[in-house]
């Protein structure tokens, strides 16, 4: 298993556009989850992206 998700493999898990994604990353950052910045490459860390799937299902 994948401990990182690049943009793409993250939008396509989720059915998100890439675009969207990537805009989000810098622009509405609390609407994804924490990202990890290597460079100017972005991964998604699935500890995170657990996290961020738990805050969802916690706010309804």
């Amino acid at each position: 298993m994948k401990y990182a998700l690049i943009v793409e493999e993250f939008a396509e898990e989720y059915s998100l556009n890439p675009a969207t994604v990537r805009t989000n990353v810098t622009r509405n950052p609390e609407s994804l989850p924490k990202v990890l910045r290597i460079g100017r490459s972005v991964r998604f860390l699935r500890t995170e992206i657990e996290k961020w799937e738990k805050s969802l299902l916690d706010d309804q």
